[in-house]
């Protein structure tokens, strides 16, 4: 199995959104098919191009390689802190993937999949330079959304170019100074490839939703050769004779890092990209779709090298600020990587970012919902559960896991594991994270009624036997729970005291009558929700 998560860009602090779409998503099947055992290896890192990096750089009047490497040090920290568990998370400027990115463009090149053309190009008067598509803003062609990029629309997702624009302006200057003036570029000739891309779509009929919608919108509209390099001085340099000045632009080179990325570790790693007994996952949000199941793939035919393309494209919709605003770091609006760890603890945001993951529409941020993810959830449904369940096993059985003859109700709330299992597994494996979450909180609400119906803080005749399944369902729990919330599932899987490593194997164990666990421990601290919002409040200011 390959995990890919759609890199970061290194000018900023990913904020929530994205966090959960890509990093976030990525980590949780990571984990999961680790659990299966399956040879996982998951990668991404920072995205260290593209203009935007330049101009924040511009702006704060620092050298652009140290701006990035700086954002680069302080990403890897904060994914480490959010339990994201990368194989490899490295960026863009390594040799590693400059050289890899400059063979298979001269691949493609040699085998016909290159051109060139002269053509006219937004420059501005007023900097006097030739401005790459994130320094261009105007109104979309498709929708008429006024803060299109020159690259691409926010409102509709529509691939664009600078020129395509209306009532065009330069982002540096802010100033209407935009002309179009005559530059040579090399592109990639997509229409050449649509033939072999539309039939790849097609062996896809797993696809649904925004990634089928985005993907076969773009295949009908026809596509078109499109521009791979930029006149632009920060980037890789373009391999092509004649030109020296060019680099390939950053949209064609980030998404290659997932190969790169994998070739930096693995020996083998060939297998996971050119071998058929390979599953390839890609997270992103849903703006990052057709890099994914267009571009990518068109780089990777063209190249004619027999790449295992992409298989499942898990994006989200876009979790946006309270009341549907955009997250912005500059204006102080929304919640960022940074900002999360100073208020509330990590299990806590990753609970709740993937109970409430969007997968099929637009949601927004709410200080209620995290309260009744993390509070009626997360530690009402689960943490009391497992709390309960160990606090009983100290005080009647001495931390010993009962001898118990089962009824037939027993059974079949033991089987409910199993049902459990599948649900949870088919969720997963259908790239939907959302749905594994709710298989697991049905465990424990399954595990409370029938704790609660069986009263054993009083029910002296079916203690043993209520305290045995309960035994088994807190074991199965803290295997679910263990790609959503590892902390805590690992301090879980120490108070059981089991020798062997969590697996998915383990589902298929019970935990043997006279079994000694340790001495039980709050597992989930209660959060107050209206104390965090005041800090966030306060932080802000």
């Amino acid at each position: 199995i390959l995990v890919c998560s759609a890199w970061p860009y290194g000018y900023s602090i990913p904020h929530l959104g994205n966090m959960m779409s890509s990093l976030l998503s990525g980590d949780v099947f990571s984990r999961f098919y680790k659990l299966r055992g399956y040879d996982t290896c998951y990668v991404s890192g920072t995205d260290m191009h593209g203009t935007r990096a330049e101009f924040e750089a511009l702006k704060r009047g620092i050298n652009v390689s140290s701006l990035l490497s700086n954002n680069h040090k302080m990403l890897s920290k904060l994914i480490k802190d959010f339990n994201i568990d990368f194989d490899n998370y490295t960026h863009t400027e390594t040799d590693n993937h400059k050289e890899f990115v400059r063979e298979i463009y001269m691949d493609m090149f040699e085998n016909g999949m290159i051109s060139t053309k002269t053509e006219k190009r937004a420059f501005c008067e007023n900097c006097q330079k030739f401005l790459a598509d994130a320094f261009i803003e105007g109104s979309c062609p498709k929708c008429g959304f006024k803060n299109a990029k020159g690259n691409q629309c926010d409102q509709c997702s529509s691939l664009l170019e600078a020129e395509e624009l209306d009532d065009s302006r330069c982002k540096i200057c802010n100033g209407n100074s935009v002309i179009f003036r005559e530059t040579k570029h090399w592109f990639i000739e997509l229409d050449k490839l649509e033939p072999k891309l539309k039939e790849y779509v097609a062996s896809h009929p797993e696809w649904t939703g925004n990634v089928k919608n985005f993907t076969e919108n773009l295949l009908k509209e026809g596509l078109k050769p499109r521009a791979i390099t930029r006149d632009l001085e920060w980037g890789i340099k373009a391999p092509f004779e004649g030109a020296d000045k060019k680099i390939i632009y950053v949209w064609g080179e980030a998404a290659l890092g997932y190969v790169s990325a994998t070739k930096e570790i693995r020996e083998d790693w060939q297998d996971f990209w050119f071998g058929s007994d390979v599953k390839q996952i890609y997270t992103q949000a849903k703006d990052n779709i057709v890099f994914h199941s267009i571009l990518l793939p068109a780089i990777l035919l063209a190249s004619e090298q027999d790449y295992h393309l992409p298989d499942q494209i898990a994006a989200t919709e876009y979790l946006n600020w309270v009341g549907g605003k955009k997250f912005s770091k500059s204006m102080g609006v929304g919640v960022f990587m940074d900002d999360a760890l100073a208020l509330m603890p990590v299990d806590h945001w990753r609970f709740y970012l993937l109970y409430d993951r969007p997968e099929t529409k637009d949601t927004s941020f709410s200080w209620e919902e995290i309260d009744k993810t993390s509070n009626q959830v997360l530690i009402g449904d689960f943490g009391n559960f497992v709390n309960r369940t160990l606090m009983f096993l100290e005080k009647y059985f001495n931390l010993k896991i009962p001898e118990a003859n089962l009824s037939d109700r027993d059974k079949d709330v033991l089987d409910e594991i199993n049902k459990v299992e599948g649900l949870y597994r088919d969720a997963m494996e259908e790239g939907s994270i959302k749905g594994a979450v709710e298989a697991f909180v049905s465990l424990c609400r399954v595990g409370n009624i029938y704790f609660q119906q069986r009263e054993p803080w009083k029910n002296e005749l079916d203690r043993d036997r209520t305290l045995y399944v309960c035994a088994q369902l807190t074991k199965a729990m803290a295997i679910f729970s263990y790609p959503l919330v590892p902390s805590i599932a690992k301090k879980l899987w120490g108070i059981l005291n089991i020798d062997n490593e969590i697996s998915w194997e383990e589902l298929n164990k019970k935990i043997n009558p006279g079994h000694v666990i340790k001495k039980p421990e709050i597992l989930i601290e209660k959060v107050d929700i209206e104390a965090v919002k005041k800090k966030y409040e306060a932080m802000k200011k």
